[in-house]
Parts: C-alpha cells; sequence; structure tokens
C-alpha cells in the first residue's frame, strides 16, 4: 500500500493580474473570466443556458452545479438572478468544484471589478474558508454553497447529489484536459436530474462527443462576446414532482438535537422535540470550547474534521464569548507532533501556529461559547414536549446519555464516560487547554474535565478528588496555582464509540441515530446534523460519501 499523504492545504492558484479586467492563471495559460465583460458571460452562457430563471421559479429546491468555481463570479450571478426572480419558500443550493482555490485577499480582489455584487461578493469572504482541502457549507439566508476543494474526478467521486444545472466553467479543454475528459462527462451524467440543463462556453469537438457519449442531448448556440458558439445539453427524462417532508421528532434538546433543529428550520420544517428538563446534558456546560482536531495524515475523516471546525465557527458567530486559545503540549510527542502539522499547515496559519521557542499552539480563531444561549436560541418556537413519539414517526434519537436507556435492547457499541468540570479562582485570562481546559468567565474560572468510564455508580454525583484532579492538572501545565473556588462543581456524561468517530445512521425504518460525539459535540453537530437533514429532504450532502460511510453503524 502506498504511504499515508499528509493533510496539507490546497495548492495557490499562480495569478497573473498584469491583464486588464480579468486576473489569468499562469499554470493553464488562460483568464478566469471575459474580457467582454463576465457578469454578462456568466448570464448567456450558463444561466440562460440552463433555462434560468424560469427553471427554478415552481421548485422548492434547486442544484447548480458547476467545475471551476475560479473566482466565484458565476456564484454570485447565479445568486443574484435568485434573489430577483425565486419561487416563494423556495431554497437554492450551489455546488462547486476548485482545485486551486483562491484566498480570502485574492478573491476580493478578483470580485472589486464587479461593484454591483458588492453586497454578495462581502458575505461570500466573510465565510470564506480559504484553501483548506475538502467539502465546506456555507448559507447565505435560502441559498447554499457547498464547495469541494479537490481535484475534479475525486470531488465528483464524493458527491452525493441530483443536479438540475450544470455550469462548466473550467478552463479550454486544450490547456485543462483532465476537466473535460469523457470520464468527467458520465460521472456528470451520474449525478444529474432527469431533464438536468448543462452550459458551457466550449464547443471542442471532443467535448461535445464526451457529452454525447455520457447521454447528454447538445446542441451549438450562438456564442458570447468574441466566441462565435457555445454549447447547451440536455440530459434525458423528466423530474419527479417534489414531495413534502414529514416533520420528525428530535429525541433530545441538548447540542445535537438542537443542531437538528436548526437544519430543519432552515427548510421550512418544524420538528418536535422530546425532553426531559431535568437531565443533566453535558451541552449544559456553562462554556464550550470549539478548537480543530488536527490529524497529520490525509484522511477522509481529517478533512471532515477541518470542515466540521470551520462550519461550527460560523454557527456559532453570533453566540461568541471569547476568540483565541492557547494549547499547552502534554508531552515531548505532542511538540513533535505540532511541529509536523506546522509544516504541513493544513489550516490557515490564523487559526493554527505553533510556536516552537515559547513551546505554545496558537489557535488564534479558536472561540469560547455560551451553551445556554445558543440552545435557547436554536429552539426557540419549538414544541418542546415529554410525550414518547408515534411509532410510526420519523424519529431522530440524539439524547446523549439518555441512550443507554433508549437502546437498552439493541447492540449497539457506545461508550458512558464520566467527566467533572470544576469551578477555581486562578490569574489566567486566555482560554488554555492542556488535555485539560481553564476557561476564565465572570464567574471564576472553569476547570476540566476529568474522564472516567461509567460504572454503576451516579453519573452525576459529585467527587472531591475530581475537583482535586483538575486543579493539579492546571498548576502542573501552566505553572500557576488554582483556589478552590465556592460554587458548586458539574458532572455528566460523554458518549462515544470504539473508534472514537461519530455515529449517524439509521436504524430502523424510521429511526435515525445521532451520536457518539464526545467531548467534540459542539464542534461535530452542526455540520452532522446538516448532514443528516440534508439526506432527509434529498439535498446535497455537505459531507463525502467517505465520511458518510465511515460514520455509518460500524458492527
Amino acid at each position: 500500500m502506498p504511504a499515508p499523504k499528509p493533510l496539507t492545504q490546497c495548492d495557490p492558484p499562480a495569478l497573473d493580474w498584469s491583464r486588464p479586467g480579468t486576473p489569468a492563471a499562469t499554470n493553464f495559460g488562460d483568464i478566469y473570466f471575459s474580457f467582454d465583460g463576465g457578469l454578462a458571460e456568466t448570464e448567456a452562457v450558463f444561466l440562460k443556458a440552463c433555462g434560468l430563471p424560469e427553471g427554478w421559479q415552481d421548485r422548492q429546491r434547486f442544484v447548480i452545479g458547476e467545475l471551476g468555481f475560479g473566482s466565484g463570479l458565476n456564484f454570485l450571478g447565479a445568486w443574484r438572478m435568485w434573489e430577483a426572480t425565486k419561487a416563494k419558500n423556495g431554497r437554492l443550493h450551489f455546488l462547486s468544484v476548485e482545485k486551486f482555490p483562491f484566498d480570502a485577499a485574492q478573491l476580493k480582489q478578483a470580485l472589486s471589478a464587479w461593484p454591483e455584487l458588492e453586497t454578495y461578493s462581502a458575505a461570500l469572504i466573510a465565510q470564506w474558508p480559504g484553501r483548506v482541502k475538502g467539502f465546506h457549507r456555507l448559507h447565505f439566508g435560502d441559498v447554499t454553497l457547498t464547495l469541494i476543494h479537490d481535484d475534479i474526478s475525486k470531488a465528483l467521486d464524493e458527491l452525493e447529489a441530483r443536479v438540475d444545472a450544470w455550469f462548466l466553467d473550467g478552463f479550454s479543454p486544450a490547456k485543462n484536459p483532465d476537466m473535460w475528459s469523457g470520464e468527467i462527462m458520465k460521472k456528470l451524467a451520474g449525478l444529474s436530474a432527469p431533464g438536468a440543463r448543462l452550459g458551457t462556453f466550449t464547443v471542442a469537438g471532443s467535448v461535445r462527443q464526451a457529452l454525447i457519449e455520457a447521454g447528454f442531448d447538445v446542441e451549438k448556440k450562438e456564442g458570447f462576446g468574441r466566441k462565435r458558439h457555445r454549447l447547451e445539453a440536455r440530459f434525458p427524462g423528466e423530474r419527479a414532482p417534489e414531495e413534502g417532508i414529514e416533520p420528525p421528532t428530535i429525541i433530545g434538546a441538548g447540542i445535537a438535537g438542537a443542531s437538528l433543529a436548526r437544519s430543519f428550520k432552515r427548510r421550512g420544517v418544524t420538528p418536535t422535540i422530546v425532553h426531559d428538563p431535568n437531565h443533566k446534558a453535558a451541552s449544559h456546560n456553562a462554556a464550550a470550547l470549539i478548537k480543530p482536531r488536527l490529524d497529520l495524515q490525509d484522511r477522509p475523516e481529517s478533512r471532515f474534521f477541518l470542515g466540521s471546525y470551520l462550519y461550527a465557527l460560523q454557527a456559532y458567530c453570533d453566540h461568541v464569548v471569547m476568540e483565541g486559545v492557547t494549547h499547552i503540549p502534554k508531552t515531548e510527542a505532542e511538540t513533535e507532533r505540532f511541529k509536523k502539522l506546522n509544516i504541513h499547515a493544513p489550516l490557515p496559519i490564523a487559526h493554527f501556529d505553533f510556536d516552537e521557542r515559547e513551546n505554545r499552539l496558537a489557535l488564534g480563531k479558536s472561540l469560547v461559547i455560551e451553551p445556554k444561549t445558543i440552545l435557547n436560541n436554536w429552539l426557540s418556537d419549538l414544541s418542546l414536549t415529554t410525550d414518547k413519539p408515534a411509532d410510526d414517526s420519523l424519529k431522530i434519537l440524539a439524547a446523549g446519555f439518555g441512550l443507554k436507556a433508549l437502546l437498552k435492547d439493541r447492540d449497539i457499541p457506545l461508550r458512558f464516560s464520566r467527566g467533572q468540570l470544576t469551578w477555581a479562582e486562578a490569574k489566567i485570562s486566555i482560554p488554555t487547554t492542556y488535555g485539560g481546559y481553564a476557561i476564565p468567565l465572570n464567574e471564576g474560572v472553569l476547570l476540566g474535565a476529568t474522564h472516567q468510564r461509567l460504572g454503576d455508580e451516579d453519573p452525576f454525583a459529585l467527587k472531591a478528588e475530581d475537583d482535586v484532579e483538575n486543579l493539579e492538572g492546571f498548576e502542573k501545565f501552566t505553572g500557576q496555582q488554582a483556589m478552590p473556588s465556592s460554587k458548586i462543581s458539574r458532572a455528566s456524561v460523554r458518549v462515544t464509540t470504539a473508534d472514537t468517530l461519530p455515529l449517524i445512521d439509521k436504524i430502523d425504518e424510521n429511526v435515525w441515530l445521532f451520536t457518539g460525539l464526545g467531548s467534540r459535540g459542539f464542534v461535530f453537530a452542526p455540520l452532522l446534523a446538516e448532514a443528516i437533514v440534508s439526506h432527509i429532504c434529498g439535498d446535497p450532502l455537505p459531507i463525502s460519501k467517505k465520511v458518510w460511510a465511515r460514520f455509518a453503524l460500524r458492527l
């Protein structure tokens, strides 16, 4: 087997800004958009060629797929047209693949040529994930952008979607043949909804033949600007009528259940929440940390860890208590690992920067959040009940420790562990992690958390020795003393799997399971909930097929 590759960021585009009106890619010898007017080109070659806006005006969900995100001009043009012509309660999904993504500064420079799009471009740049590899989901009201930063063939293999319109906007076939091969066109056909339409600027014979062989009906049309012709294509079939979604019952009102509710509400679906108000959920701690889990190897789950972290930063942007976290390595081995991660740089330096001299890791964009306000906000306007749902209703089990009783008759390998948090008095101003963590808050410093496999004891009973362990851990790694506080400690239960990966799967005809988030529930839950809800609603998935399979039930 080949040696595993390290996880790095995507290679940057090689840009030439010397040409008037458009940047050019020097490695492909081609421009990003037309000298004759890039936005007008978007409307003529892609939007109108795909029958838009008429094609989405009677649709509750419309999906556009694009090869070659580039500067994002096609996305912004589609978004602007959608805003002016969309159906009531409709949603637009825009999927785009890019192997050489811009960074935020390059994106801003390229899009500055279109002041009429400033509102849209500013919103895009504010959420831009940079050159981080993998899937990225960005929300803009009723428009959802899913970026896939990867090689085109691999990206299409990992995409789960039914696409209504394709924009083929890679560099010219002569200069970038990999994007226009017969293999790629067959993959587009496999992802196309019945009746899907396709637009592209090229009329190259090889492209036309590849589309025909993939099953598309192809027509040559009058071109735009300096190009005499362009292609339009249609995939055979008629789209099926859209079906409504049965409002589900979510069992659990912690961050997993609240994230599910948030994703359903985004789609106009109102779930019911079954909640035990006396349950001491781990999601109800005074504070939570949002920081990345970083792997050296480029594996599907490693990319998910980064994507879920970036998605969580956006999800909690209105609920930030503090920004910036310092991590102290526990061992020499961990120090060496951080040195390698710094070289590989899977995240931009603003998110991850290891100072070897100080032996400290700066997680500059990581957050401290207040769970209570988030849960209250995401569960607002919903019905919370203690009633048992009907047997034949759609249910999602997301109850954390409550699953121990709910799944007692099922052979599902979950592990339950107890953790205790301790309030202390200490002189620390920056949230700090070291295996444990110390979070300065108005009430004092929150120290945590112990970790013990759960036995037959009361998991919520407080232990004096756990407070001692937290206080001693803080002093050992920070070199500072912490004094016990009069504020009462808190214990709760984490749920994990044997391989420490989350679990999302359908376990019965009408029953889903969402669990195994461990100590990273607030990082993983928003994106995993979005994945589950996308699957149920028939939307494009925000994670790769390999990640979905990796997180399915493993017996």
